[in-house]
Order: structure tokens, then C-alpha cells, then sequence
């Protein structure tokens, strides 16, 4: 029921209840069932395994993988304790175990793979045209009943939504850190503490001036140039080398070498590479080397190369000052953090025992109640209000009706709110008055769209009378596009035109498929399909067989599953009280 009000928001209907009940009842049924025919399957699960899933999942992750207590506190809000949801886990683990059974044991044949490929990488020729709406709009005269009968007959076009005010506390790490205090000893000890988090291996960034003489084949061997090649290419290297030594940028001297069409000398520049990623030659200069050191010419396996060592960090740069400021935001969230779990605590604990008010809870964590303007379901010019939770509480009629503060929402690990509902407004359709431009906008636009239509549809039937697209008479211009063999994941064409195009049957020679369909842009696309061609898969193309053939295997385990379902239920004797319900 949250989940559904989260999305859509008013309060729902006798009918719409009815259904979530008549869902839920079902599932529970399903789930029965399952566990029932796992415990005569005799299927386990080890401890180890759902020891090991728990840890796996993200929604019980922090800073340094599982943990503990935001798994002990999750657990918690959903109402449950550790030993019920890893029983629960322990029976989701076994159903996917038994659904893996069924899917693993189907297997697609190649006769079928083959026909599904053809049809996968078909291809088509279409011609194509897209009548915009915009063009058919006029700003044509409308009659004063015509706008009162549009308003009358469209009163949900025009309505003001729904609105709350509210007031909240919120918790918040990252602003709690903003007033920790702290004092250059303290920040140096918390880095001696933490040293292996700010510690790091050597790096040293670098520029490089290059000409290649080697080449690598298929097999990934180094084919050496010809000593012609070579003698060439050292020549190049000492000029760029003699340039650098002027005073010359590396930048600039490639920059020279392009300008006269040499464009054999490469630069590239690579920041922070550690020991070893280099080739042997240049890495031993790089690291032998000072900051804003350059090399003479040095010779690899690969061509020759010109090395400036750029900034150096890490290995015995590892000093508190290099961190200082990493360190400091860092002891001021580890300090936040603990102040946030005391305070979220007494938040949450005495906006429960004085539901009536934020105020006893304010004044005890030494926070300030902040109180919204009014707001829709759709506004998110507020920072609050661009979290969903948020918006689902604020609207949620309870707490509307009861004013009462609503329960600790967690928007994140360290981010908590408290809120209360202070006003609501419903729903009501704007004065006629205030939207007439409005109406009379939408009226000539609701026309464009009537003429519009005519349009299209006058089009294709020239177009199935065999007029060809070039000489289709219309009062619109009509821009034609055409595209050869076109597949159905092209990216150059709009995707409504393509799933049009290729929804159609194949043309018989001589006729071609004339095909339209409105856009949601309200705009209308003219497809022509003129020829189809099955797709064809080379004997080598294993990863188009391959993937294929897994995406057919997973739609007919789901089927599966379902019938078994279905099987399941139809075999089983179920009972419903309906007065229980």
C-alpha cells in the first residue's frame, strides 16, 4: 500500500485496495507453496552461503564493506529480527535454487537459434517522411463557447495540485562536520592513526616525446623497422631534442613537426604512473629522475623517446602536509558520525514520545525546525523535496490528517528527517479566467492534430495507390528520407520510426508496405518499406550465436517457471477464509 501511494499518491479506492490485498494474498499463497515443495525436494542451503549473501548485499554496506550494526538496524525497521529475515533469506535462496534448475535444464536448438538470428539482424529499406505538429498550428480564431465547453469537458487539464507545507529536523553527517573543531596535533595524530589510508606507492606523472619503430603483428610480436626507417626517425627525435633543449615546450615542438607534416613525433602525457607501468628504459630515468627533469634521447624496444618528469607524489612524499587537507575532512566526518548515531537516537526517540511537535526534539539535538512554502508532488525546486521518501510522507494521509510527525526517514547511511504535515491543500481546477490563453492554446492545437491527421492519412493513400513518394500531392512540404537496409537497433533514425518499420510484414515485389503512426511528440511518421533481407551470422560470429542463444534460454525460464507455478497451485489444495481477510 506505501509502495503504491509513493507512486501515485491519493488515497485509493475500495476497488484499488481490494487489489493490493487479492496480490498480496496471492503471493503469500505462491510463497507457500514453494517453501512446501522445497521440503519435499529435500533442498539445502548451507549457513556459509547465506552467511556469505548477507554481506554481499549493498543496502548493508558502509565505508569498509559489511556492517554489522546498519545490518542489525535495517533488519529492524523492517519490522523483523536477524533470525526471522535469514530464515526468509534462506527460503528466497532455495526458490532460486529450484527456479536455476528448471532453466539450466532448457536448451534452444539450432534449427530455431538459426531462425530467430535471421530474424534479429533482418534488415530493411525504408523511405520515410515526419509530418511535425508544430507546422499545423495557427493561431486561428476560438469562440468564447467553444473555450468555456473545451474547459467544461477538460477539467483535469487545468488543475492545481495538490500542496503541503511542512516542517522538518533534519541529521545530516556532512553538515555536522562543518562545526567539528579541530587543531593541528589532533589532525596530525588521526593521520598517524589512519597512515595506510593516505599512504600510497610512488607515482610520478610524465610528458613524452615519441617516434615509434616498431610495430606489433597479430600475435602481439614486435616487427622492427628498417634500419632506413630508423636512421630517419632518430634524425626527427634529435631535432625535436635540440628544440626542446632551446627552451621549447613539449607541446610546442610536436606542434612544429605537425605544422611541416612530419607527423611522425607523438606527444603524450600521462599523469601519476607507478613503477613498472612503463617501458625498462624510460622507467628507470622517470624514476632516478627530479621534478621538471628531462632526458637526452633514450632508446626502447618500441622507437625513441624524449622524458620530462612531471609532478612526483606518494613513496617519500608520503608527509602529513600532502594529506592535510584529505585528513581534515575526514576527522571531522569520523567525529560527525559518532555525534550523528547519539542524535538520530534522541531525534528519533522524542519525535515518537511528542509526536505533536518537532520542538522538544529540536531543542535536544540543537537543531532548527525548518518549515517549507507550500509544494506539490511534482516540485523539486527544493533541496528536501527531490527525495522521494520525502514526498511520500509529506502526502501520505495519516500523517495529513493526524499531524503528527512522521516516523525517522533515512535518506541515506548518515542523512535522517523528521517531518510533520502543517497544512494541506487539495486539489482544485484553476478559475477559467486564469488559464484562458491556456485553453485557447490547446484548442488550436487539439485542431493542428485533427488537420494533421487528415494530412497523414490523405499521404498514405496516394502511397497505396502506388503514387511514388516523390510525387505525392499534399498542401504540407514533405521532406522524404530513404535508408538501405537499415537494422532495427539503428541509432541515426528515431526509434518510433524504426519499431514501425520493422512491425510490418515483408513487401511482395512491386508493392511496397505504407505504414503511419503517431508519434508521442504528437507528430505523425510516413514509413514506406520496400524490401526486407534476412539477417545472415557468420560461422565465426560465436558472440552473436552465443548471447542470442542465452536471451532465448531466460524468456523460456521465466515461462517456465510460471506454468510450474501455475502447475503447483492447480495440484494443491488451498483454502482461502475470506472473513480473515
Amino acid at each position: 500500500r506505501q509502495r503504491m501511494k509513493s507512486f501515485f499518491g491519493d488515497d485509493m479506492s475500495l476497488e484499488e485496495e481490494e487489489l493490493i490485498k487479492d496480490q498480496a494474498l496471492q503471493k503469500l499463497i505462491d510463497m507457500e507453496l514453494l517453501n512446501q515443495i522445497i521440503a519435499d525436494n529435500n533442498l539445502r542451503i548451507t549457513n556459509e552461503k547465506v552467511v556469505d549473501t548477507i554481506k554481499e548485499l549493498e543496502v548493508f554496506k558502509g565505508a569498509n564493506g559489511f556492517d554489522r550494526s546498519k545490518y542489525e538496524r535495517s533488519v529492524s525497521s523492517l519490522g523483523m529480527d536477524s533470525v526471522f529475515f535469514e530464515s526468509q533469506l534462506r527460503m528466497d535462496l532455495l526458490s532460486q535454487q529450484l527456479q536455476a534448475g528448471l532453466s539450466e535444464s532448457l536448451f534452444v536448438l539450432d534449427s530455431e537459434l538459426e531462425d530467430v538470428l535471421r530474424l534479429k539482424l533482418q534488415t530493411r529499406d525504408i523511405t520515410y517522411s515526419v509530418l511535425e505538429l508544430a507546422s499545423f498550428i495557427t493561431e486561428s480564431e476560438v469562440e468564447e463557447t467553444e473555450i468555456e465547453a473545451f474547459y467544461k469537458a477538460n477539467p483535469k487539464k487545468y488543475v492545481d495540485p495538490e500542496k503541503v507545507k511542512i516542517a522538518y529536523l533534519e541529521l545530516d553527517v556532512n553538515e555536522l562536520a562543518k562545526s567539528i573543531e579541530t587543531d593541528e596535533e589532533t589532525l596530525r595524530t588521526y593521520y598517524i592513526d589512519n597512515k595506510d589510508k593516505y599512504d600510497v606507492v610512488e607515482q610520478r606523472s610524465i610528458k613524452r616525446l615519441f617516434v615509434k619503430t616498431a610495430e606489433e603483428d597479430a600475435d602481439k610480436n614486435i616487427v622492427e623497422a628498417s634500419e632506413e626507417v630508423k636512421v630517419e626517425a632518430r634524425a626527427t627525435i634529435e631535432k625535436a631534442l635540440e628544440m626542446v633543449n632551446e627552451g621549447k615546450g613539449f607541446e610546442e615542438v610536436v606542434e612544429h613537426f605537425t605544422e611541416e607534416g612530419k607527423g611522425a613525433l607523438q606527444f603524450s602525457e600521462h599523469a601519476f604512473m607507478a613503477q613498472g607501468v612503463m617501458e625498462k628504459e624510460v622507467d628507470e630515468f622517470l624514476f632516478a629522475s627530479e621534478e621538471g627533469e628531462i632526458s637526452q634521447l633514450i632508446e626502447t624496444q618500441q622507437g625513441f623517446n624524449i622524458v620530462k618528469v612531471g609532478e612526483v607524489r606518494g613513496g617519500p612524499k608520503n608527509v602529513y602536509e600532502n594529506s592535510a587537507e584529505q585528513v581534515e575532512q575526514d576527522y571531522k566526518v569520523s567525529q560527525a558520525e559518532l555525534q550523528f548515531f547519539e542524535l538520530a537516537d534522541q531525534l528519533t526517540t522524542l519525535s515518537y514520545e511528542h509526536s505533536d511537535t518537532l520542538e522538544v526534539a529540536a531543542d535536544a539535538i540543537g537543531q532548527t525546525i525548518i518549515e517549507t512554502e507550500y509544494f506539490s508532488r511534482e516540485d523539486k525546486t527544493r533541496t528536501i523535496t527531490r527525495y522521494p521518501r520525502v514526498i511520500s510522507n509529506s502526502f501520505d494521509s495519516e500523517l495529513i490528517s493526524s499531524g503528527q510527525n512522521s516516523e525517522a526517514i533515512e535518506l541515506s547511511d548518515h542523512h535522517i528527517v523528521v517531518l510533520r504535515v502543517l497544512d494541506h491543500k487539495v486539489a482544485t481546477t484553476k478559475p477559467l479566467d486564469e488559464v484562458r490563453e491556456q485553453v485557447i492554446a490547446d484548442i488550436q492545437t487539439e485542431r493542428a492534430a485533427d488537420r494533421l491527421k487528415e494530412a497523414t492519412e490523405a499521404i498514405v493513400e496516394q502511397l497505396e495507390a502506388g503514387t511514388s513518394a516523390d510525387a505525392v500531392a499534399s498542401d504540407v512540404e514533405i521532406e522524404w528520407s530513404m535508408r538501405e537496409k537499415i537494422k532495427r537497433d539503428d541509432v541515426t533514425v528515431n526509434r518510433s520510426i524504426l519499431r514501425t518499420a520493422f512491425q510490418s510484414g515483408k513487401p511482395e515485389e512491386g508493392k511496397p508496405i505504407v505504414l503511419s503512426n503517431r508519434m508521442g511528440s504528437g507528430d505523425y511518421s510516413i514509413v514506406v518499406v520496400t524490401a526486407t533481407y534476412d539477417g545472415e551470422v557468420s560461422a565465426d560470429d560465436e558472440k552473436v550465436k552465443s548471447s542470442s542463444d542465452l536471451e532465448l534460454r531466460r524468456i523460456r525460464g521465466d515461462s517456465e517457471w510460471q506454468e510450474f507455478l501455475r502447475n503447483a497451485r492447480n495440484n494443491a489444495d488451498v483454502q482461502i477464509f475470506e472473513e480473515n481477510i
